[in-house]
């Protein structure tokens, strides 16, 4: 029998577009029918091949998504994606904040250009779309923060790659006397947990895994909504029908992480080898 770690994610992304087309409840014969697995003894291998979002009753398989609420009701949520000038969280500037926050309340969504007069890389224009024109008349950082600020109240935060967005994030909120002191979930840790083995685990790799589609990708918003729906994927996975939040979640599957990110400079190009020396030096953008 193939390893776990490589064949069986896949059958998961079968067996939910399998249910979440049927839109109810299938029995368990039926799923595995779906899922090609005719050996003998397949119905009772089933809950040991799939991972923690599928619900198994007496006869039939569901998805806890249908009955259990993400984020649960004593938890809010803030997804975030920041765009840079470049890769540096130390020295660079941000040039749009884009988030998701689900709530009591319902969902709410905030997006803002941010202005700079630091050159815009060509690579960065590229990658994101935002040029220099774009910023030049943006609203000033500290406008967008402290309305961000007041967004995210005590939110959990949840980031894809959290080192740098959070460094970045941090760096500009010291500037206006703010702390960020809110519980804080990256979705790296929990695919780690919930995919081990899985050498790909940034945002191109994840949401083509749990069949995400992307929507504006590299604009801060557009990451934000896929991180969101990719958390949800990753929460259910890992609790199995728990009732738990998702910073509870989070904190049981990591140690917190006290080393400061290192700044990264970008060299001069004057050759293809190190061109590609430096893209492969840039571990916050590759997982995003």
């Amino acid at each position: 029998m193939p390893h776990r770690r490589i064949i069986y994610p896949y059958l998961s992304r079968l067996a939910h577009e399998l249910l979440e087309k049927h839109n109810a409840a299938l029995q368990i014969d039926a799923l595995c029918s779906g899922l090609g697995l005719s050996i003998p003894g397949a119905a009772a291998l089933l809950p040991k091949l799939l991972d923690g979002r599928f619900r198994f009753l007496e006869s039939e398989v569901a998805l806890w998504s249908w009955t259990m609420p993400f984020p649960p009701h004593n938890e809010t949520i803030v997804v975030l994606d920041l765009e840079a000038t470049n890769g540096d969280p130390i020295r660079e500037d941000i040039i749009e904040v884009g988030a998701v926050k689900i709530s009591s309340s319902g969902i709410e969504e905030f997006s803002s250009l941010v202005r700079t007069t630091r050159h815009i890389p060509p690579f960065v224009v590229k990658l994101t779309g935002i040029n220099q024109n774009m910023v030049l008349n943006a609203r000033p950082v500290e406008e967008v923060l402290r309305d961000f600020k007041a967004f995210l109240g005590d939110a959990t935060l949840i980031v894809q790659n959290s080192g740098f967005d959070v460094a970045l994030l941090t760096r500009e909120f010291g500037k206006l006397q703010f702390k960020l002191s809110n519980p804080v979930v990256d979705t790296i840790n929990l695919a780690l947990a919930a995919l081990p083995g899985r050498r790909k685990r940034g945002l191109d790799a994840l949401s083509k895994l749990f069949r995400v589609k992307l929507q504006e990708r590299h604009r801060a918003l557009g990451d934000a909504r896929v991180t969101l729906e990719i958390s949800k994927h990753l929460y259910y996975s890992l609790t199995h029908g728990r009732n738990m939040t998702i910073a509870d979640l989070h904190h049981g599957l990591v140690k917190p992480i006290t080393t400061p990110v290192k700044p990264q400079t970008v060299k001069p190009q004057t050759n293809k080898n190190q061109s590609q020396n430096w893209r492969e030096k840039r571990p916050q953008r590759n997982s995003r």
